[in-house]
């Protein structure tokens, strides 16, 4: 195949991936909503059409690129949807968990080099096909007997408002658009092309600036003019006096010179207007360019949303748990960069409903609630430039005794503060890193991280999160966001010779105070703030600046302070100077500095100068660790102490697995001892200390349910932390490894050896 041929293809198939794409998010929705339809009717047959012809297409374009393994298995669910179409299929629940496994599938090729998968992974994907095959022949056989199937929804729903299904429904349909209507245009093209637009921000704000300057002469002029006035009587008595070439020359030039300044005035004055024009003008134009650029890269909600249905169906069929969705609000359109990084945020509430709020359908029988749970998502637009977000749940709710039982475990809080904390600090601390109410670690939750990223990634746009909920009655979580994110208005400050901007959406004041008013509660310098102490902390040492303190503010003159707050803290930051506010362009850092403590990015000021944007998260976060007991404002930087390394057993009867597991901990920094078995480690157990173990399920002569069993029996070793990582992935193993008092289950077949090691972290 010459060059030619070659780059062609890789073009083919890059466009193959994109149209794959959404052939595979049309069909996972649509099975979705075929599990919610009844059997017969007309929503039913019109979203079977739609999905049998999403596979076609999808399957004649795998052809065409030689995606053969694709083709393959959009081949066996045609089969499937064409006995569905024809009313010779009532699919079951475990048709359609074949059904959704196969798409999954798909999406996983489509990835793939060439659309080949892993030699592991083929064997899986022959009985994907062979799965539906099979389902196939099965309904062929027994069309003449198939009993209807009952109109009951099934145990995951997904249902959308009724916008929202017309839209739904008209998607999935072939789009006749005509051909010179539409073009298909990378994202990453747009976003080039955005960013070059949003450039323009500078020159509008360089041209304010120096409009302004511009202006400034009027006064100086005047000044001139003044001052000239009051020469005019000397210089009356000075032509009176006895001429001389030197007083002639003298009266000449000063004559000349009024008449020089008068047109030096009137050009000046003329080119302020000009300049005055220009940047209204100037201004206009960009803010419509700039308007413009950002509607290209403009999504509706429903580009992530439409992720949401599959992701509560499988969690809730993996939990044994009744769930149904309603999505609201989809069509608004976001910032597709806001989108990119509000995903996982949203996909981690969504797990945290399920796993945490949503009962058992048992359970909710028992309190008397709808054995079938809902989880809505709704968007509203505020203000015009914002959005709300809110998730809710009708689950169990957010017992608040727990969260603060697990900030003390966690060493969050003390004992004494637990008890004295309000509801609603105390279901703030969910928004805490390490801070979880789950009694064990999975692959779903546990880990006490998912609401941190939240709260973490919200505020870095620009947004703030918050939580309500009440026990018994579920929870409600609240978003707001921009609805771009490529200027924001900033408050400039100057400290340790650096310009540096706070988002003033996170400032709630900017003030001077005196020296006398800092207070001094329980080793913490404080000021009062709405009647309220307030922790003080100096900005310069927050980011660790050497350049030392003007002599002018370490006087006894008054503390130039800004104060941030968030729902997780707040805290007044003692800065050098506070130069004034301005709308700023976030340049985000590229590698190796893609994350820098404090740091969100640059940007350039009207002025030119380059400043550096602060992220208020981080800052409160340094702030936290440096307001420390005995720490003041000019207290210097206190060295961290260094810990031994922890001592870790491993028991694992498969010696690959556990030389795996071994050099995996060993290369973290662990000290580990291996065990072949359960009967081993306990015998280990009773001779060494040791700081955490981690063990197989299925061992020969004692297993890791009955080891970790013998474990939280022993007086000397309750307290140890035990990590399963075992094959068993059901939910009722899962369920018995909670019984026998396990810290963590991690499933082999989702393993990851950063999450195991960010567990051992948590618990050792």
């Amino acid at each position: 195949m010459s060059q030619l041929e070659d780059e062609f293809l890789r073009r083919l198939r890059a466009t193959f991936k994109v149209e794959a794409e959404e052939h595979t998010q049309a069909l996972s929705a649509g099975l979705v909503a075929l599990e919610n339809s009844a059997s017969g009717s007309a929503a039913e047959s019109e979203t079977v059409e739609a999905v049998f012809r999403h596979a076609h297409s999808l399957k004649g374009a795998a052809r065409a690129t030689n995606f053969s393994h694709v083709e393959s298995v959009c081949q066996a669910l045609e089969s499937v949807f064409a006995l569905w179409k024809a009313r010779q299929l009532v699919p079951t629940a475990e048709h359609f968990d074949a059904l959704h496994q196969a798409v999954d599938a798909i999406g996983r090729l489509i990835h793939a080099p060439d659309g080949t998968p892993p030699a592991a992974s083929l064997t899986a994907l022959h009985e994907t096909i062979h799965r539906l095959n099979v389902i196939a022949g099965r309904a062929s056989a027994a069309a003449t007997v198939a009993t209807p199937r009952p109109t009951v929804a099934p145990e995951v729903v997904a249902a959308t408002s009724t916008e929202t299904a017309t839209r739904e429904h008209t998607l999935s349909r072939p789009a006749a658009v005509p051909a010179n209507e539409s073009v298909r245009i990378p994202g990453e093209r747009l976003d080039r092309l955005l960013l070059q637009v949003e450039e323009f921000i500078s020159l509008k704000q360089g041209a304010t600036e120096r409009a302004a300057l511009l202006q400034e002469f009027g006064p100086q002029l005047e000044l001139w003019h003044a001052r000239w006035r009051g020469l005019q009587p000397a210089l009356r008595s000075l032509r009176n006096q006895e001429t001389t070439p030197e007083h002639e020359t003298l009266v000449q030039f000063l004559e000349w010179n009024f008449d020089y300044m008068r047109k030096l005035e009137t050009k000046l004055r003329l080119v302020g207007k000009r300049a005055a024009l220009d940047r209204y003008e100037l201004g206009k134009r960009i803010d419509e360019l700039l308007s413009e650029s950002k509607s290209l890269v403009m999504l509706p909600f429903s580009h992530l949303a439409d992720l949401f249905p599959k992701l509560v169906r499988d969690l809730g069929r993996d939990q044994q748990k009744q769930v149904e969705l309603t999505l609201e609000g989809t069509e608004i359109e976001i910032d597709k960069r806001i989108l990119e990084e509000m995903k996982d945020p949203l996909i981690h509430l969504l797990r945290n409903c399920v796993d945490h709020g949503v009962e058992k359908p048992e359970e909710r029988a028992k309190a008397g609630k709808p054995s079938r749970a809902r989880i809505s998502v709704s968007l509203a637009t505020l203000n015009g430039d914002k959005v709300e977000i809110v998730v809710t749940d009708d689950g169990r709710g957010i017992d608040v005794s727990r969260v603060k039982e697990a900030a003390v475990r966690r060493g969050l809080l003390s004992a004494q503060e637990a008890e004295t904390l309000s509801d609603d600090d105390a279901r703030d601390l969910i928004f805490r890193s390490d801070v979880s109410t789950s009694p064990i670690i999975t692959e779903i939750s546990g880990r006490g991280l998912g609401l941190a990223i939240v709260r973490e990634k919200t505020t870095k746009l620009g947004g703030t999160v918050s939580a309500q909920s009440r026990m018994g009655g579920g929870t409600t979580f609240r978003l707001t966001l921009p609805l771009t994110m490529a200027t924001f208005r900033g408050v400039i400050v100057r400290t340790g010779g650096l310009n540096l901007v706070i988002p003033t959406a996170q400032v709630e004041r900017v003030a001077r105070v005196k020296r006398s008013d800092i207070r001094t509660v329980e080793n913490r310098e404080t000021i009062s703030f709405n009647e309220r102490a307030v922790a003080l902390v100096r900005l310069r040492d927050i980011l660790e600046l050497r350049q030392p303190e003007p002599p002018a503010l370490a006087a006894q003159s008054p503390l130039s302070v800004v104060i941030i707050g968030t729902q997780a803290a707040t805290v007044a930051f003692a800065v050098d100077e506070v130069l004034h506010e301005e709308e700023v362009l976030v340049k985000s850092f590229s590698r190796p500095l893609s994350r820098v403590r404090n740091l969100a990015g640059a940007t350039v000021l009207g002025s030119g100068a380059l400043a550096l944007i602060l992220n208020t998260a981080d800052l409160l976060k340094s702030a936290r660790r440096a307001g420390s007991p005995a720490k003041s404002l000019s207290a210097p930087p206190v060295a961290l102490e260094e810990t031994s390394a922890k001592s870790v057993l491993v028991a694992e009867d498969s010696i690959t697995s556990r030389m795996f597991l071994k050099n995996i901990l060993e290369s973290a920094g662990y000290r580990v001892t291996t065990a072949v078995d359960g009967v081993d480690a306990w015998a280990t157990l009773r001779t060494e200390r040791f700081d955490l173990v981690v063990s197989d399920v299925e061992m020969p002569r004692l297993n890791g349910f009955d080891l970790t069993a013998r474990i939280r029996a022993d007086e000397k070793l309750a307290s140890l932390p035990v990590v399963l990582v075992t094959a068993l992935a059901t939910p009722t193993d899962r369920e018995r490894g909670i019984d026998v008092g396990a810290s963590a289950y991690i499933t082999k077949s989702s393993f990851d050896q950063t999450n195991l090691l960010e567990v051992i972290r948590r618990l050792a």
